[in-house]
């Protein structure tokens, strides 16, 4: 579905591509290249009807207006917009040779190439912030959890840098994307170069930036497309998963995030006036879901009957701009959260500290491993002891200070050395140096 309007506002240059005067241009673009290659190979057009071809090929907003009444054969209907503009010698050289899917999956892939050629910039843009981000709270203590279970400590710095690395991921997304796509086709129909040259559709692709499709049939085969709005999927996915754990960090009852919110004019809730909702990282969430189904139904587009048949064109009208103007905002909107995060340092701490010293239970079992004592003993006897430092709300430290089966064993300044913070990050600089930040 489009856009809402003030989602639209947001990625103005993205919907430019996908809105109806976008849409038409793109096309007009592979008929301009097609008469380029042909009045270089062949002398045919010659210069002033080239030049009329031109200008005949740049649509008004009254043209594009003429062409959006959902009936007829669309591609027919700009053909005949056009050649109407300009006399018949030059206009009989356009669309020769030429089926609709030459000019209407050629230039799909120029905008699938122009939107990632934006969202490159936007995902660079998003992996700076959390870089920023991750290196100024390289050092900020951080409890780690799985399962939503305190863990054993980490940075917080640390736990961004995870995300930081899958982003530069989606990077390599993007520019793989754009190798993928970067095809055409301008051989007619069901692909076999019946009436038009080889050398004139390679010169012409060429033009366009775009590489010879090795195989086609009347169209290009979905499978490309399918895996460039896959992959553009996964990086939705990317999204959601930092927008999901910032969502979780901004519960109240773990307070250690919370989004950016202008406090003098930004309401949280109609009814409840304390509130303050986490509704861009949220946001981020429902578009994900967008996205992903979009990437569906164009895996479910591939299956064309024989050389052809037109069951993708109404799936890809709602597909492409969905993926390219989805994937955008929520970009853009994930940079704007990321770059006005307020982290609650205090706070981290504070959680770190509330389940009373059971996240050193690993380095304890351990210990009590290095001194010979058997797992099953050993993983027995901590366990009972750090649940035991959580149901009673005491230090483990100090249970453990008054187990003979721990002191019989660890002398007091072990002890205190395995309840020391410092012990976990002393190699959390390592993921820093493999991603070139350190």
């Amino acid at each position: 579905m489009p856009l809402p309007i003030r989602y639209t506002n947001q990625v103005l240059e993205m919907h430019k591509l996908w809105e109806p005067e976008g849409y038409f241009q793109f096309q007009c673009k592979i008929w301009e290249a097609q008469s380029e290659a042909r009045a270089e190979l062949f002398g045919k057009p010659n210069a002033s009807e080239l030049e009329e071809l031109k200008n005949g090929l740049s649509l008004s907003s009254q043209d594009v207006d003429s062409l959006l009444e959902a009936k007829g054969h669309e591609t027919n209907k700009l053909l005949r917009l056009v050649q109407g503009k300009i006399s018949k010698e030059a206009g009989n050289y356009l669309h020769r040779g030429n089926t609709s899917s030459d000019v209407l999956d050629t230039s799909i892939a120029l905008q699938i190439k122009a939107s990632l050629t934006i969202l490159e910039k936007d995902f660079e843009k998003l992996a700076q912030e959390l870089k920023k981000l991750s290196l100024t709270h390289k050092d900020t203590l951080q409890v780690g959890r799985s399962h939503g279970q305190h863990a054993v400590p980490q940075t917080f710095g640390r736990q961004v840098l995870g995300w930081y690395a899958e982003v530069v991921r989606d990077i390599e997304r993007i520019v793989y994307s754009q190798n993928v796509i970067a095809y055409g086709k301008c051989s007619g129909e069901i692909g076999t170069n019946v009436f038009i040259e080889p050398e004139v559709e390679e010169l012409a692709l060429k033009k366009l930036g775009l590489k010879v499709d090795s195989a086609p049939t009347q169209v290009i085969s979905r499978d490309r497309h399918a895996e460039v709005l896959s992959l553009m999927a996964v990086n939705a996915g990317t999204l959601e998963r930092i927008a999901t754990d910032i969502r979780l960090l901004s519960i109240t009852d773990v307070g250690e995030v919370r989004e950016p919110f202008e406090k003098d004019s930004q309401q949280g809730s109609s009814a409840m006036p304390h509130k303050r909702n986490p509704e861009l990282s949220e946001r981020i969430c429902g578009l994900a879901r967008i996205i992903r189904s979009a990437a569906l139904a164009e895996q479910n587009s591939q299956a064309l009957w024989f050389e052809r048949d037109i069951s993708h064109s109404s799936v890809e009208r709602f597909a492409f701009p969905d993926v390219f103007e989805g994937l955008c905002y929520a970009v853009r909107l994930m940079a704007q959260v990321i770059e006005g995060l307020v982290v609650y340092e205090s706070k981290m701490l504070e959680n770190l500290k509330s389940t009373y010293g059971s996240i050193f239970s690993p380095r304890l079992l351990n210990e009590l491993l290095e001194k010979g004592v058997s797992r099953t003993k050993a993983y027995d006897l901590v366990k009972t002891l750090a649940q035991r430092a959580v149901d009673e709300k005491v230090e483990l430290y100090e249970l453990c200070a008054a187990e003979q089966k721990i002191t019989d064993i660890l002398d007091e300044t072990t002890l205190k050395n395995l309840f020391d913070t410092d012990y976990y990050l002393r190699n959390v600089d390592e993921a820093y140096t493999r991603l070139g930040l350190k």
